[in-house]
């Protein structure tokens, strides 16, 4: 576990565990653990009288994005972008944040590297205000929606890519990356959706540990989480655009195939008809006494044929 304490003089100082302190003494204490064992989610929760619910639900591995109110503290449970240079899976970990007037808890099952680059914020920040652990709690969550536009800037300039090279030569493998893509992206489509409505209920509700003067930062948060909805949704769009094309390309050239495999066939007709016609054996059939009949029998079926094919090709159906 990772503790780091601000007393009321704005002095940030990492400790090594809960003894000795008192919530009461400092203006926040944030803890991070991730992973913990069942011992230190004990005395976690003894220490800082969170409901036993809210570390029930840290248990779990994957959980919607949600917030609920308890008696003196919230849980929100928030999403990061686990690995963003990844196409090829969208790796989401959750980030369960208990927060109370005083402190913020953050447990979470994976390493999250960017909650380094927020407890550095922490330090240079001396501004009384943003040491509230709900002004921490936005500093959170906005750094992790940041993470999420460059793999979807990503994501869009792999779909531009498939797309191109699905129109230019129909490789199945294009086709399967595509659809692999399209699926990445209604993951990430889902849980922007859902993080979006965490921010809107955090900044739209009057909770008493949320500042009213933070409203205005969260709303800023609900804009670009709004931002990044619409880019989500051009690259579905884009996507369904694509397999449409696709699709209705494989159909027109299953037509033409099927055309000309008509045409073919029905060129066989008047030959298949006559052979039936002279196959049939009748004693009582002058042709075949008559030493040109074999010669007469193909010059009929090449003309028929001849015919046909020019009367097709006219008519465009070849």
């Amino acid at each position: 576990m990772k503790i780091y304490v601000v007393d009321n003089s704005c002095a940030v100082k990492k400790i090594s565990d809960l003894s000795g302190i008192k919530l009461g003494d400092c203006s926040l204490i944030w803890l991070d653990a991730q992973a913990p064992s069942d011992e230190e989610r004990n005395s976690i929760q003894q220490f800082f009288g969170i409901h036993p619910l809210a570390m029930e639900v840290s248990k779990r591995a994957e959980n919607v994005p949600r917030a609920q109110e308890f008696d003196g503290h919230m849980m929100v449970i928030w999403e990061f972008l686990h690995d963003r240079e990844s196409l090829d899976k969208v790796g989401l970990t959750s980030l369960y944040l208990i927060m109370g007037s005083n402190y913020l808890v953050t447990i979470h099952m994976e390493d999250i590297p960017i909650l380094n680059d927020v407890f550095d914020k922490l330090k240079e920040d001396e501004e009384p205000k943003h040491h509230h652990p709900a002004f921490f709690l936005y500093t959170i969550m906005n750094v992790s929606v940041e993470q999420f536009f460059p793999f979807v800037e990503d994501l869009q300039d792999k779909i531009d890519t498939y797309m191109e090279n699905l129109l230019a030569s129909n490789k199945a493998g294009d086709l399967n990356a595509l659809m692999g893509l399209k699926h990445r992206n209604m993951s990430i489509r889902r849980t922007v959706y859902s993080l979006r409505d965490v921010v809107m209920r955090l900044a739209s509700r009057d909770i008493p540990l949320i500042p009213d003067d933070l409203n205005v930062y969260l709303m800023d948060v609900y804009d670009r989480l709004a931002r990044l909805s619409l880019e989500v949704e051009s690259n579905s769009d884009l996507v369904s655009s694509s397999l449409d094309i696709h699709l209705n390309a494989v159909s027109n050239r299953l037509n033409v195939t099927m055309k000309r495999l008509t045409g073919i066939a029905t060129f066989f007709m008047p030959a298949t008809f006559l052979a039936g016609v002279y196959g049939m054996n009748f004693i009582h059939m002058p042709e075949y006494k008559w030493q040109y009949g074999y010669l007469y029998f193909w010059i009929i079926i090449v003309v028929i044929v001849v015919a046909m094919a020019v009367v097709a090709k006219r008519q465009d159906w070849l």
